[in-house]
């Protein structure tokens, strides 16, 4: 009940609120004159481009309730077969013509109510249907029964007549009214739902195919006990309405994360207002503060923290029901403390200047997808064929919150796309250093940068066969269409002792060509590759077939030399021959 209680008292937040209304596209709009008769001999069209060009309907707040198979109209507003009876090929015109009777009915019991009874735009809007002038209306060449009609009284909408929230509101209990109750949310006794009143738009939850309920038992199966609807979760009208405005509300806020072809979003806030942040900074780390954040670490002092609680709620999708995947509520504190130790743990050393040492969500997301060669970019986000996993998202999100570890098969997954793909850059590998750090298989620590001290076999052997590849490179002056990298990076993160023993062999004859034309670069590169190979020649020798931990230090060990090579070539104001390798 915490996370209902929650959302009711972020819907309290918004001050334009209206009980029972929700905003709606309207394609078409019914002008009616002061008398109720129709101000042409058609509809009017309501769509125009937006600012992309995209022709678009125009979005009202109107009176609205969750219907599902049966007819049920809502009030001043609503669809085409509801409002003008028509159908198209699509639809039922027997079923057309119950919406329609129906929208007409609610019409005269909205005129002849105590709030409607004095309402000149209640009165006429229902001698409009009483007159049948709607039939006598031509019909546009391209509509569906669905799109939105919006009636005018006067050129003003009619769902703004002041007869129309009390009178929705009575509506809307005689409807969704379950007898009286305690209500599990707000803990008073009074008038109880029978179903919520509200739809969380379709667009809003990945996964869903239509607007999605947040609680929907309308088969004796799905629910506790054998029971339908809210039995088991009691709640009020009031409470009711509240949850689905406020889950709608923060849904379509901004402080909202969902990328295409994921199945989550994730949307947060705090119960008060606060100065910074924190999660912001998971989606752009500026430098600056996560700096700040770090350098908290080291001192062992965090910063003052808002008296405020942070709350977050992932959902996602499946027909028409909203599933809660993930609920978090904790101290803000608590909250900054772990994203400060996400960007501690992420850390990596960058192979450009112009990279960050701490990747961006949307980075992570993107580099766990297939790596496109000829465009040099990997599969777009939510594209065919991307091989991203659906709830990557979702994973890395609850480890930066929770401060806990990422799924095993993350770390095996990533390590399958840098085989795949003969890419490791330095998003993968920050991303590759945090699973290693949060896996409680892993005993060790791994640096940012490169760790001389390291005498795992595996991370020595990926400084091993990046030192090979820059010997080569060297050698050649990148002037090949095959390089030693090309025919054994794959192989070797799985099965080093293979690739580095052809490389070792393969090395004299770089290294003789080499001192023909840089001797000094030369003699830099076999001192490594010495100093590397002895660090192999220990009990353990060259590592044979890998376990998943040892193919990440591998590609740590990888990009650990291959990052401290090009910082040290950046740096260096010595001749080119005289550069370490």
């Amino acid at each position: 009940m915490m996370l209902l209680q929650r959302l009711a008292a972020y819907a309290g937040r918004d001050a334009t609120a209206v009980p029972f209304h929700r905003d709606r596209q309207f394609h078409w709009e019914l002008r009616l004159d002061e008398q109720g008769q129709p101000c042409g001999d058609s509809v009017e069209s309501l769509v125009f481009p937006d600012t992309t060009g995209t022709p678009r309907g125009a979005v009202h707040r109107v009176p609205a309730v969750v219907r599902t198979v049966g007819v049920a109209p809502n009030l001043a507003a609503d669809d085409v077969q509801y409002v003008l009876g028509w159908s198209d090929r699509d639809s039922k015109p027997a079923r057309v013509a119950q919406c329609h009777a129906a929208f007409a009915e609610l019409m005269e019991r909205w005129a002849n109510s105590p709030e409607g009874r004095h309402d000149p735009v209640a009165q006429a809007v229902a001698a409009c249907y009483r007159s049948g002038a709607l039939h006598q209306l031509r019909q546009p060449t391209e509509f569906t029964a669905k799109q939105g009609v919006l009636i005018t009284v006067a050129n003003e909408p009619a769902y703004q007549a002041p007869s129309v929230v009390p009178f929705w509101t009575g509506e809307v209990a005689r409807r969704k009214g379950a007898g009286s109750g305690l209500c599990l949310v707000c803990g008073t006794t009074g008038p109880l739902l029978d179903t919520v009143p509200g739809k969380v738009p379709a667009r809003l939850v990945p996964g869903a195919s239509n607007d999605a309920a947040l609680v929907s038992v309308n088969e004796r199966v799905f629910g506790y006990d054998l029971t339908t609807q809210l039995t088991c979760s009691p709640m009020c009208l009031t409470c009711g309405e509240a949850i689905s405005a406020g889950l709608v509300n923060l849904l379509d806020s901004p402080q909202t994360a969902s990328y295409g072809g994921q199945d989550s979003r994730l949307a947060w806030w705090t119960t008060a207002p606060v100065t910074i942040d924190p999660v912001t900074l998971l989606f752009d780390p500026d430098p600056d503060q996560v700096h700040d954040l770090l350098g908290s670490v080291h001192t062992g002092t965090f910063r003052p923290a808002d008296a405020a609680t942070f709350c977050a709620l992932t959902v996602g999708g499946n027909i028409s029901r909203v599933m809660v995947r993930d609920w978090l509520e904790m101290p803000l504190t608590q909250l900054e403390q772990n994203i400060t130790t996400w960007f501690h743990e992420l850390e990596i050393a960058p192979l450009y200047p112009q990279e960050r040492p701490h990747a961006s969500l949307e980075q992570l997301v993107r580099v766990t997808g297939r790596w496109l060669r000829r465009d040099r970019r990997y599969a777009r986000l939510g594209s065919p064929g991307a091989a991203r996993p659906d709830g990557i998202q979702r994973d890395l999100l609850r480890s930066a919150l929770r401060r806990t570890a990422l799924p095993p098969s993350v770390l095996a997954h990533l390590l399958h796309r840098v085989r795949t793909d003969g890419r490791l850059d330095t998003a993968r590998a920050g991303l590759i250093r945090l699973a290693l750090l949060r896996s409680p298989l892993t005993t060790e620590t791994p640096m940012p940068g490169l760790d001389p001290t390291n005498t795992d076999p595996s991370y020595v052997a990926g400084r091993t066969f990046a030192a090979l590849e820059a010997l080569q490179y060297d050698a050649t002056g990148g002037a090949l269409n095959s390089t030693y990298g090309d025919r054994y990076f794959a192989g070797a993160i799985t099965n080093p002792r293979a690739a580095l023993v052809t490389g070792r062999k393969d090395a004299n004859a770089w290294l003789r060509k080499l001192r023909r034309s840089k001797r000094g670069a030369a003699v830099n590169h076999e001192k490594t590759l010495d100093e590397l190979f002895e660090l192999l020649a220990a009990p353990a020798g060259l590592p044979g077939y890998t376990t998943v931990a040892q193919q990440a230090q591998f590609l740590l060990g990888y990009h650990h030399q291959r990052a401290h090579r090009f910082a040290t070539l950046r740096r260096t104001t010595t001749e080119p021959e005289e550069l370490p390798a």
